[in-house]
C-alpha cells in the first residue's frame, strides 16, 4: 500500500507518522506551491473554493508519484468540505487514476477505521500505538507554533526564533517515543520564551475562520507572520488538535458545542455548517478576554464564512473592536493583503498607544 493525503499546515507529521509506524509506504506531497493551486485550478469546478483547488492538486501530484491509496477526513452539513473527497475520487478516476480511497466521516469515524485497519492489515494494537505516537506530535508541533506565533513579534532576532522552531519541529518528527517528544517540546518552548523578552505590551488579535485557511499558510498567504511583522501579535483561534478534541471527541463534542452556543447567543442561534459558529464564538470570547482586534480570513464562496462575516460586522459594533475582513482566492496577490494588513496594524497600535 502506498499511501498520500492532503496538506493542511503541520498535520502531515503525525499522519506521515502513523503510516510508517503501520509499515506503509508514505508519499507526501511537496507543500502547497504556485504548481499545486495550477494543478488543482486545472481539473477543479470553477466556483469551487481554493482549499479544494489545493487539497486537489497535492491528491493529483502523489498519484502521479505512484500512490495507490488517497485518506482524508470528510464532513457533513452545508459546508461544500463534506463532498471534497468525493468529488476528488471522481476527478481523479475521470483523469484515470486508479486508486482506493478512504473517506473518514465524522458520522461514521469508528467503521471507517475499522475499514482501514483491515484494508491496512494491522492489530488493533499496533493501530492505537502508532495513533499514539502520531497524536503527541500533533499537539508538539501545535503548541510550538502557538507558541512561536505569541513570542515573534516580541523576537529581537526573528530569524533566530524561526530557526530554533524548525529545529525543534524536526526533532519532534524524526522522535520515536513519547518521552522523547514531550522532553524535546519542553525545551523548545523554554528557548522560544527565552529569545522572545516581554517588557511592553503589543496590540493583540485573534484569527477566525475556517480550520483550512488558518492552518495552510499557503492558503492565508502567511497572514500570521505579516502581522507579526508588524508588531501584531497573533492567536490562531482554531489548531488541528484543539479541533480533534473538542468535536471529534463525543464526549468533549457536547460541552464545546454548549459553550460555543452561549457565547453566540444573540448572534447566532445555531450552528449552520463548516466554522461558522466556531468563528462567531471565538470572536466574542477573544473580545470579552480583551484582545485588540479580529482577522477574519476564508475563501471566496464559502457559505457559512460568507453568513459569520456578517455577524462579525454586528459583533465588531457592539463589542467596540476592529475587524479585518480577508476572502482568499486564486488570483490574490500577497501585496493586496499587505496593504491591508498594513493598515489594520496601523489602527491597533494607535488604539492601544493613543498620542
Amino acid at each position: 500500500m502506498k499511501i498520500t493525503f492532503p496538506h493542511m499546515g503541520g498535520v502531515y507529521i503525525p499522519l506521515k507518522t502513523l503510516f510508517e509506524e503501520l509499515q506503509m509506504e508514505v508519499i507526501v506531497p511537496p507543500f502547497n506551491n504556485d504548481e499545486m493551486k495550477g494543478t488543482g485550478c486545472k481539473y477543479a469546478p470553477e466556483y469551487s473554493c481554493l482549499p479544494f483547488k489545493l487539497i486537489l492538486g497535492n491528491v493529483l501530484h502523489s498519484l502521479e508519484q505512484g500512490a495507490d491509496t488517497v485518506i482524508m477526513l470528510g464532513g457533513s452539513g452545508p459546508c461544500r468540505f463534506g463532498y471534497f473527497g468525493h468529488l476528488l475520487d471522481l476527478i481523479a478516476k475521470d483523469l484515470d487514476y486508479r486508486f482506493t480511497f478512504i473517506c473518514l466521516e465524522p458520522s461514521t469515524l469508528p467503521r471507517d477505521i475499522g475499514r482501514f485497519k483491515k484494508a491496512a492489515g494491522c492489530s488493533t494494537r499496533s493501530f492505537i500505538s502508532a495513533l499514539r505516537l502520531g497524536w503527541a506530535k500533533l499537539e508538539a508541533v501545535d503548541t510550538l507554533e502557538q507558541r512561536y506565533w505569541s513570542c515573534l513579534p516580541y523576537a529581537h532576532d526573528g530569524s533566530r526564533l524561526k530557526c530554533m522552531l524548525r529545529q525543534g519541529v524536526e526533532q519532534i518528527t524524526t522522535s520515536r517515543n513519547l518521552s522523547g517528544i514531550k522532553n524535546i517540546a519542553g525545551e523548545c518552548l523554554d528557548s522560544l520564551e527565552d529569545l522572545s523578552p516581554r517588557s511592553y505590551s503589543l496590540p493583540r488579535v485573534i484569527i477566525v475562520g475556517d480550520i483550512y485557511t488558518l492552518n495552510e499558510p499557503y492558503s492565508n498567504q502567511d497572514i500570521e507572520e505579516l502581522l507579526a511583522g508588524r508588531s501584531i501579535e497573533t492567536c490562531r483561534s482554531i489548531y488541528t488538535s484543539t479541533w480533534v478534541k473538542s468535536i471529534l471527541l463525543p464526549w468533549k463534542r457536547k460541552t464545546y458545542y454548549k459553550r460555543a452556543k452561549a457565547y453566540a447567543r444573540g448572534y447566532l442561534e445555531d450552528c449552520i455548517g463548516g466554522f461558522a459558529l466556531d468563528t462567531v464564538y471565538h470572536a466574542i470570547s477573544s473580545a470579552d478576554k480583551g484582545f485588540d482586534g479580529i482577522v477574519h480570513i476564508f475563501p471566496v464562496t464559502c457559505m457559512p464564512e460568507i453568513v459569520s462575516s456578517q455577524i462579525l460586522q454586528k459583533v465588531s459594533g457592539k463589542k467596540r473592536i476592529p475587524i479585518m475582513s480577508l476572502t482568499i482566492d486564486e488570483h490574490m496577490e500577497k501585496t493586496g493583503i499587505e496593504t491591508r494588513v498594513e493598515a489594520f496594524a496601523e489602527l491597533l497600535h494607535s488604539k492601544k498607544n493613543p498620542g
